[in-house]
């Protein structure tokens, strides 16, 4: 068996040729898909070039913006000091402009004003965890009711001779249900979810 982490859906959403992505960028219904996106997950879309990426809603609470004085464009940006050295700017006269003690600098003002940390420096939120998943050459299945492990190497047979229905066991182990009379995919790392041992 062998463990990998699943693809996040900031991944899946900004990854060109997956079906998400293409419903943000390559269609008539992009513009209602992303607005419906972003309503549902936060965040927002962020044009580069051609194409839109999503910037999590995470990402979004830690990074900053700040606007043009004459044209009045929003700017996202995360990495300040990259920022400040790319538009001639400091980092410190930036955090003023975002602290409200200062109104403009350099032709940029803020888009909100933040308060002032009393101590310490700006905690930041992080992405979700990804979920990890074990990958078996074979389907590996739990019976519920007895807890009993049970190896599958073909479907169809093992579904003949448990009375039980191919499609709704083709669906189980494609992910589309969780569980199919009494049965469900066997995880091992489910055995340590609510472990004290450090993971």
């Amino acid at each position: 068996m062998t463990q990998y982490e699943s693809r996040s859906l900031e991944e899946t959403v900004n990854t060109r040729g997956t079906k998400l992505w293409t419903q943000m960028n390559d269609n008539s219904k992009s513009v209602k898909a992303r607005h419906l996106f972003v309503q549902e997950h936060g965040g927002f879309f962020r044009r580069e070039g051609r194409y839109w990426k999503w910037i999590t809603d995470v990402a979004t609470k830690n990074g900053y913006w700040l606007k043009r004085v004459d044209t009045e464009e929003k700017v996202f940006f995360s990495n300040m000091g990259e920022f400040a050295a790319i538009h001639g700017m400091t980092s410190s006269k930036i955090c003023e402009l975002l602290n409200g003690t200062r109104k403009t600098y350099k032709g940029w003002t803020a888009v909100e004003v933040r308060p002032i940390m009393e101590v310490g420096p700006r905690v930041k939120l992080k992405e979700p965890v990804r979920k990890k998943v074990i990958k078996t050459k074979s389907t590996i299945l739990l019976e519920m009711t007895t807890n009993q492990v049970i190896p599958v190497t073909n479907l169809k047979e093992f579904a003949r001779n448990n009375n039980l229905s191919y499609t709704g066991i083709k669906s189980l182990v494609n992910g589309k249900i969780k569980t199919h009379k009494n049965f469900k995919l066997y995880n091992p790392l489910e055995e340590y979810k609510d472990s004290s041992e450090p993971k």
